[in-house]
């Protein structure tokens, strides 16, 4: 690499083999191997450097110019001559670096015995592109074929695919944290996504205030009057005989309940037919979030340098809009409930509500992000499943005639319907293969299996909810397994949707209640089919896994009862 600047100045004389022996070029280029060697081994193996990608990023690219202008002030050579050393420096340097972390992740790492693609073993960025299409669940499905329950699919992170590990991963006494993923929303911070548990149990008892008994009666008569309006919307369409655009409504539907519940105030999507700008910028913002989240040193670096481009402008308008509402709310005074108003009354007790944009901001955009995408994408999923199987939606409407489907407290009873859901969330997990955590030191034993400490551990709800070793027949819809044929459940510790323990969804309660008086009110007043010629299955075969579900689109033919 080094013969051309070597053996002859770029000005075409030659110099004997001594004095380029002699050349300081070697001296440089043995440092530069030997520093990158250094910093491998004594630095970048020790902790977690993604917060630090983007100006480790700048020092790299800054290295060339100051190289450069060293090497031509310094040593006397030509500007051609100069950047060929250079280049020479930086990419020893780099080769040293990068060849290192490779050597040592495939021979000598603490993971090097568990089985896996080998470029996998090497980076996350192997993961990227072969999820460039937002099918992580497939490319899992097809490395547990390959390679059986325990994968190595990533330098320090195994997944595993039996229910074991999922029931581990937050199960009662575990010490798990959350992985570097959730560090996606810095410098925001929300209850969701705090790694630090101490600050995150401080947080979630704030958030538990928010679904008290006294609160959690306002929002389910919110989430009920967006149901009738809903129902509303698609009566209309029913009357004219057209398709429904179903996702796009139970999007909307679930946005506008979680905008009121968040911000005090709603989206107004179902009403107006359309989508309302802020989240158009935000589902774009999750697309990325899910494509990059294996690699959350690559998004902090996009996000840094790229923020007034692309999908990348959208987050950050997104994320910054979700701040001004708060900041709106304070200085309003708005004292009406809603998840605002116990976060900005808890920031005002400490005395820190000056400085608290970027806290106020977190919280309001993971309540949006935990209780919309999820709740539309399990509703789209039940309904999809109730117009693949129609003798269920019979036995549903059956049930729901002797019920007053305006009592919330009588829906909670409906064995079927609580069963259609709990089916439904089953066969289409809202968070597919999220729930990444790190162990703690001492290592864990998942089936016998030994896996060391510090490793991130990822369980994927969608393989292990349809695993045999948990239920008979596991990809039919059946929803009687949950209540009068148990013997369909082997396992019933694998079912986890809501998670558990210190990162259970507090929202859990009023996502039943919405996902209840949504099919309550539909299935009681219409029947509902495919649009002619259209058999359904891309509806789960489109699907997207970016960290949440995104369904394929769905239409879907109302006809009044």
């Amino acid at each position: 690499m080094s013969d051309l600047p070597l053996n002859k100045t770029m000005g075409g004389s030659s110099v004997d083999e001594s004095s380029a022996m002699a050349n300081p070029l070697h001296v440089r280029l043995i440092a530069a191997v030997v520093l990158g060697l250094t910093l491998h081994h004594f630095v970048f193996r020790k902790g977690e450097w993604h917060l630090q990608a983007p100006t480790l990023f700048a020092l790299w690219i800054l290295s060339h110019p100051l190289l450069f202008i060293i090497e031509l002030v310094l040593g006397a050579s030509s500007p051609v001559a100069s950047a060929w050393n250079t280049l020479c420096t930086t990419g020893c340097f780099t080769t040293a670096i990068f060849g290192s972390i490779a050597f040592y992740r495939l021979f000598f790492h603490r993971l090097a015995a568990f089985p896996g693609p080998t470029l996998a073993k090497v980076s996350k960025l192997w993961h990227t592109v072969k999820c460039s299409d937002s099918k992580n669940y497939l490319v899992l499905g097809e490395l547990q074929k390959q390679y059986g329950d325990f994968v190595r699919t990533g330098p320090n992170e195994v997944t595993s695919f039996l229910p074991e590990a999922l029931y581990m991963l937050d199960g009662p006494g575990n010490k798990n944290i959350k992985s570097d993923i959730y560090d996606f929303l810095v410098p925001y911070e929300g209850v969701s996504s705090i790694r630090d548990i101490p600050l995150h149990d401080e947080r979630r008892r704030v958030w538990t205030q928010a679904f008290s008994s006294k609160a959690l009666p306002r929002y389910e008569l919110l989430a009920a009057d967006h149901a009738e309006k809903l129902a509303k919307v698609i009566g209309a369409g029913a009357d004219q005989g057209k398709p429904v655009p179903f996702s796009s409504l139970m999007f909307w539907y679930s946005f506008d309940v979680m905008g009121m519940f968040a911000l005090g105030k709603s989206f107004n999507m179902v009403v107006d037919g359309q989508w309302h700008d802020a989240i158009t910028k935000f589902r774009r913002g999750m697309e990325m979030v899910g494509r990059f989240s294996a690699v959350p040193w690559l998004a902090r670096i996009g996000t840094t340098y790229m923020k007034h481009w692309g999908v990348a402008k959208d987050w950050h308008t997104w994320t910054a809009w979700c701040r001004d509402q708060m900041q709106d709310r304070v200085e309003i005074n708005d004292e009406s409930t809603c998840i605002a108003t116990y976060v900005i009354a808890d920031a005002a007790k400490k005395g820190s509500l000056d400085n608290a944009g970027y806290v106020l901001g977190g919280e309001a955009i993971v309540a949006i992000i935990a209780g919309s995408d999820t709740i539309a994408a399990s509703l789209i999923y039940i309904f999809y499943e109730l117009a693949m199987n129609p003798l269920e939606t019979e036995k549903l409407h059956a049930e729901l005639q002797g019920v007053d489907i305006d009592d919330r407290r009588a829906l909670e009873k409906l064995s079927h319907l609580n069963a259609v859901i709990n089916e439904g969330m089953r066969l289409h997990p809202a968070l597919p293969t999220g729930g990444y955590r790190i162990l703690p030191a001492e290592g864990v034993t998942v089936a016998g299996r030994y896996i060391p400490g510090g490793t991130t551990l990822v369980a994927p709800r969608y393989h292990i909810f349809r695993s045999e070793r948990c239920y008979e027949r596991p990809n039919e819809f059946i929803p009687e397994r949950w209540y009068s044929r148990p013997e369909l459940v082997k396992d019933s510790r694998s079912f986890l949707p809501f998670a558990q323990g210190r990162y259970s969804c507090l929202g859990k309660t009023l996502a039943y209640t919405e996902m209840r008086v949504v099919i309550a009110q539909l299935v009681s007043n219409y029947r509902f089919s495919f649009p002619e010629g259209v058999s359904g299955f891309h509806v789960a075969d489109d699907m997207q896994d970016n960290f949440t579900a995104t369904p394929g689109d769905m239409e879907l033919v109302f006809t009044r009862r």
